[in-house]
């Protein structure tokens, strides 16, 4: 499990040593400000379209950074904050804590990541963010985004059914690999972006040094087609996509499940064909796709 962690903090630090370091936390701005700091002890960055009417009902995206990285990276990495006017949603940035190394994590699933047992109530946070993003718009459904460590706590929301929850986009990361454990969970419609030569997380499951396991890519789309009730016979192939920009040609298959389903819920997983663990995504282009698909 330690030497996940350390290959999961070395691609992680990797990834970011290309952008800028985050901006420093600055005060809670005026109540008429697009910008508030929530959160109190675990302060988070919630956004909202500068144009924003009292009253108006508006999506919550939230963003789940992955081991040892933070909100203002991730939101660089998906092209976020980009969004926010264009598509008129509001979009929380959170982060987890950090470990006894220093590293940034998520108590996520029993596979990643919190090595060193501490038990933090990461799902009572996210929960209590939305709340309090709810003193300041009017939250018309909460829609979550991870990139691996971060896809994991995503799931883990799903399982738990975060209240207002209607979909989750995961990069790199997958579920419990109990089955029961997210028994019970609601429907929700779920999008997994996974890359075939991910060796960090593996598209088609793994385990760590200790024997705690995850599911595969598809195993994990299937088992949330299952329980909104979709006929996981009846699946569909989408257009082929171009997401990574290192990958020549359209190299991301689509497969969706949505024939019988709950009303409202699709699944699909998209494959990157020889995708690494933190493809090389356009923000823009992103951002834009994974905004669309939460709001169609």
């Amino acid at each position: 499990m330690r030497r996940l962690f350390r290959l999961l903090a070395i691609l992680a630090v990797a990834t970011a040593a290309c952008e800028r370091d985050p901006a420093p936390t600055e005060p809670d701005p005026p109540a008429n400000e697009a910008i508030r700091t929530i959160g109190g002890a675990r302060p988070a960055t919630m956004i909202r379209p500068l144009d924003y009417a009292a009253g108006t009902p508006l999506p919550i995206v939230i963003a789940l950074h992955g081991f040892t990285s933070n909100a203002a990276d991730t939101d660089r990495y998906f092209g976020l904050s980009r969004r926010i006017d264009t598509d008129d949603i509001a979009l929380i940035l959170p982060n987890g804590t950090r470990n006894p190394d220093g590293l940034s994590f998520w108590n996520a699933t029993d596979f990643c990541c919190d090595g060193y047992g501490s038990g933090v109530d990461d799902v009572g946070y996210l929960n209590s963010l939305v709340e309090e993003a709810g003193q300041h718009i009017v939250p018309d459904g909460v829609y979550l985004v991870g990139l691996s460590n971060g896809a994991f706590m995503s799931h883990r929301m799903a399982c738990e059914s975060m209240p207002g929850l209607r979909a989750i986009a995961s990069v790199a990361g997958t579920t419990f690999d109990d089955p029961e454990v997210c028994e019970g969970a609601g429907p929700l419609s779920v999008l997994h972006i996974h890359g075939t030569a991910d060796e960090v997380i593996r598209y088609g499951g793994g385990s760590g040094l200790g024997g705690t396991r995850y599911p595969g890519a598809r195993e994990t789309v299937e088992r949330w087609a299952a329980r909104a009730g979709c006929d996981l016979d009846a699946s569909e192939s989408l257009s082929r996509l171009d997401l990574d920009r290192f990958l020549e040609g359209a190299e991301t298959t689509r497969r969706r499940y949505g024939e019988g389903c709950a009303d409202g819920i699709r699944v699909e997983l998209w494959t990157i064909q020889a995708g690494p663990h933190v493809p090389a995504f356009d923000p823009d282009d992103i951002g834009r796709r994974l905004i669309a698909w939460f709001l169609e």
